[in-house]
């Protein structure tokens, strides 16, 4: 039966006297591509994430004031509408009882833009947080890697 090798590729590894320690370098360039793959995954997806944020948020607020405009609108109509309406009649209760919601609804819309803006504000705190964290650790991924990905420092 026949047995199949391969040639090496580079030179082989030189023997090296133990002086106080294991050589790191392997380990530390395993460590700056692990980083470096760690970096290039996790930042687009924050990126993304962060569109994905922004753009629900500006679709929850549009979708707020939409609610809210049309919650003023219908209260201004019910409350016409009730005064020409016959006192203390059915359908003068109906529509009264239509102003008090389109009141309510318009006062939980308001609610939620407040939210809305607060959730902003939450998010650039923390964008003003991570991205300098970013920044920095592709500066140091970036100096430590020459233009080719090989390690710079070896």
């Amino acid at each position: 039966m026949a047995t199949l090798t391969m040639q090496p590729i580079g030179p082989l590894p030189e023997e090296k006297p133990a002086e106080g320690g294991a050589d790191l370098s392997d380990i530390d360039s395993g460590a700056r591509w692990m980083i470096g793959g760690v970096l290039h995954t996790v930042v687009p997806f924050y990126e993304r994430a962060r569109y994905v944020e922004d753009e629900t948020a500006r679709n929850v607020e549009i979708a707020a004031e939409v609610v809210e405009h049309v919650a003023e609108v219908t209260e201004k109509l019910a409350s016409n509408v009730a005064d020409h309406l016959p006192e203390n009649g059915c359908l003068q209760k109906a529509v009264e009882k239509i102003e008090y919601i389109a009141e309510v609804v318009d006062e939980d819309s308001e609610k939620v833009e407040a939210i809305t803006e607060k959730i902003d504000k939450f998010s650039d705190k923390i964008d003003a947080k991570v991205e300098p964290i970013f920044k920095e650790i592709e500066k140091e991924f970036e100096d430590s890697t020459s233009n080719d990905g090989v390690n710079a420092n070896i």
